[in-house]
């Protein structure tokens, strides 16, 4: 059963703000919440979202797809994030040429574990980089992917940066036409 997908435009005195230059997409009415270029395009898909830089994924010269589980309330610390992110780098299923350290960091109760591949894109047939990140906090779990063009690393920096910067995880939205600024 596909999710339902509810995409609101907002009144014009709402108070939802990004930093500038900035969109908001908040997943499953707070679940996840982050901040992506405000010229870059969203496509909601049955498992994830896209946020591509190009109107189409042909266009496209990068994807960055965001996901998210709400988790039963229980202990998972026994259950290190760095063990969940290297089965779903392994459950990837592309040719793979080579992967980077593991990243583990904490921000307030957010636990974060993040690594980047080198694989083989099967339509080009040729090298791309996919940065995986599997967040934890608050009852929620996202999963973050980032493919990528190698020679586009620089120019996406940022972009990484300011999306893991501006994450949040259960942060309630109880009306959608009203936020505030992801702080």
């Amino acid at each position: 059963m596909a999710a339902r997908q509810e995409v609101y435009e907002l009144p014009e005195h709402h108070s939802w703000t990004a930093r500038p230059g900035h969109k908001i997409l908040v997943l499953d009415r707070g679940a996840v919440l982050l901040e992506f270029p405000a010229d870059w395009f969203v496509q909601p898909g049955r498992q994830q979202i896209d946020i591509r830089d190009r109107p189409t994924a042909q266009e496209s010269t990068c994807v960055l797809a965001v996901s998210c589980l709400r988790l039963p309330a229980v202990d998972w610390s026994g259950l290190p994030l760095s063990q969940l992110l290297v089965s779903a780098v392994q459950g990837d299923g592309r040719e793979y040429i080579g992967r980077g350290p593991t990243i583990q960091t904490r921000r307030g109760d957010l636990e974060f574990a993040w690594t980047e591949q080198r694989v083989v894109d099967a339509g080009e047939r040729r090298e791309a980089r996919c940065r995986m990140c599997l967040v934890r906090g608050d009852g929620v779990q996202c999963l973050i992917s980032f493919d990528f063009w190698p020679e586009d690393e620089a120019r996406l920096h940022t972009v990484w940066e300011t999306m893991l910067d501006s994450l949040r995880l259960n942060a309630p939205v109880e009306d959608p036409t009203r936020g505030k600024r992801i702080e």
